[in-house]
């Protein structure tokens, strides 16, 4: 696998870091944003994120079939791309105080996050022959979920810190989406042809 497929493996753990970092942002970062900065109940937020949670069960759905018939890279490259300008979209939304917006924020931003999800696990197989498949599919999401998802709460709250402001952490989303913008590119769509042995 790392011999011979190494290139591959990048790529597709490249396309899921973008996913991770923008979940732990509309996700685990709201809790923490709407309760210590905004002061607002952590009722709201655990609201904003139920019910973002619920549409996004049902955006991965949708987009996953979506990507059936029009492509894996089309429908994930549009998620991206919207999530970096809901980047900052986000902030202005929840800086409002507005419950309902809060919501609206949250939900969007989990639908976006569906957009990506859901081709994701077709789109990451796909990317292996058969005889590396499960080593290559399961490589790719551990190492998207240790550098995306897993230093992502920590980074989006230090970069907060320090700069005191919303606009470091939006611009830290937009460059892990950047990172799944390239793997796109770089990897082959794989919906409309058959796995490769």
């Amino acid at each position: 696998m790392l011999r011979h497929y190494w290139r591959r493996l990048l790529i597709a753990a490249g396309v899921r870091v973008g996913s991770d970092v923008l979940y732990a942002l509309v996700v685990v970062f709201t809790l923490t944003y709407v309760t210590t900065v905004l002061s607002l109940s952590g009722t709201l937020a655990l609201t904003a994120i139920i019910v973002g949670s619920a549409c996004n069960a049902v955006s991965v759905l949708f987009f996953g079939a979506l990507s059936d018939r029009v492509g894996r890279r089309p429908v994930y490259a549009a998620g991206a791309l919207l999530g970096m300008l809901w980047a900052f979209v986000f902030f202005v939304l929840l800086d409002s105080r507005r419950p309902v917006l809060i919501v609206i924020a949250v939900v969007i931003g989990l639908v976006i996050h569906g957009a990506m999800y859901g081709p994701q696990a077709a789109f990451v197989t796909e990317q292996f022959p058969t005889r590396v498949r499960y080593a290559g599919s399961s490589l790719a999401y551990t190492l998207a979920g240790i550098v995306g998802g897993g230093f992502a709460p920590l980074i989006i709250a230090s970069l907060f810190r320090v700069y005191g402001t919303s606009t470091q952490v939006s611009l830290y989303v937009v460059a892990a989406l950047c990172v799944t913008g390239v793997a796109l590119l770089m990897a082959r769509e794989t919906a409309t042809s058959p796995l490769e042995e």
